[in-house]
């Protein structure tokens, strides 16, 4: 696999009001997020609530996400673990499931060395498939320098593309690729897109996040890949106070599938316990932000 070009959706897990899983939102939601025009999606990362679910529920998720997506376009699975042992037969799970890839943060608060490159380089030894290396200290306490990252991939040949969620991320997109010599791998944004046009001007190849308008990012990643950086530039300065909202710590999760309800993809908004909900206040807030940024034009459902 080459490294990831394009927008990949981190997709939302959607529960029913009791919190249990309901697929057929699941199944409608990866429906219009293909029809948004995305290169790939993500299931089973932090955006989708991953640490909340069990790995019974993982298994049917990810089977759900096969059947619906049916090879239209490629499939990573998040497959993040403190064991290593566990993350192996995670990936290898994923790949039997027709996984493209898979997306793995470091162990929590694991040590940057020897120890991490080795559980990085056994998991693409035995594991079987392409890993995204995902570079997230808010969630999991790990800060990796841009030059042992270059060190990771240089023992690690199965890992394609490093996602960057640790700011300044155009500047480390930057120091990252010039300790690596012949551009063998490519980098993503995240953070729901809020740092994309910076991150594109990088040499970013795009953005994995789960922002709730795909369409959006494609349309800002169309136009820079084409030359049109003003084009890019105005979408991305309209949009970026909805990004912004959407990537608050905390509540960002709820706000997401408030804003899918709204356009028909999930029947419910349920974060499961304890993530936090919305406010009836921060819900009016919402909701007054999309009606004033006038995106009705992509609220119908394209499944």
């Amino acid at each position: 696999m080459q490294g990831l070009e394009g927008i990949y959706v981190i997709v939302s897990t959607p529960f029913d009001e009791g919190g249990r899983i309901d697929e057929e939102s699941f199944a409608t939601l990866l429906d219009a997020t293909v029809a948004a025009g995305v290169q790939g999606i993500t299931i089973l990362g932090v955006a989708g609530e991953a640490p909340r679910l069990n790995d019974a529920e993982r298994e049917r998720l990810t089977g759900v996400a096969m059947r619906a997506i049916a090879g239209r376009i490629p499939v990573i699975v998040g497959v993040s673990h403190d064991g290593t042992d566990v993350t192996i037969e995670r990936t290898r799970a994923a790949g039997a499931a027709g996984a493209a890839g898979v997306m793995i943060a470091p162990p929590n608060f694991s040590k940057v060395g020897k120890g991490l490159i080795e559980h990085y380089r056994r998991i693409g030894a035995e594991g079987g498939l392409p890993i995204v290396l995902q570079d997230y200290p808010p969630v999991n306490g790990v800060s990796m320098s841009p030059q042992f990252m270059a060190e990771m991939v240089a023992a690690v040949p199965e890992i394609v593309t490093i996602k960057l969620e640790d700011i300044p991320t155009a500047s480390r997109i930057r120091q990252t690729a010039a300790a690596l010599p012949g551009g063998r791998i490519t980098f993503q944004g995240g953070l729901s897109g809020v740092w994309l046009l910076d991150e594109l001007r990088a040499g970013a190849s795009g953005a994995m996040t789960g922002f709730p308008y795909p369409e959006i990012l494609v349309e800002i990643w169309q136009a820079f890949r084409a030359g049109d950086e003003e084009r890019a530039a105005t979408l991305y300065y309209r949009y970026l106070p909805l990004m912004l909202l959407d990537g608050q710590p905390g509540t960002g999760v709820a706000a997401r599938k408030e804003v899918q309800v709204r356009r028909g993809q999930i029947k419910h908004a349920t974060v499961r316990a304890p993530g936090l909900t919305l406010d009836p206040a921060a819900k009016r807030d919402l909701h007054a932000l999309l009606d004033t940024l006038e995106l009705a034009k992509y609220d119908t459902v394209k499944a």
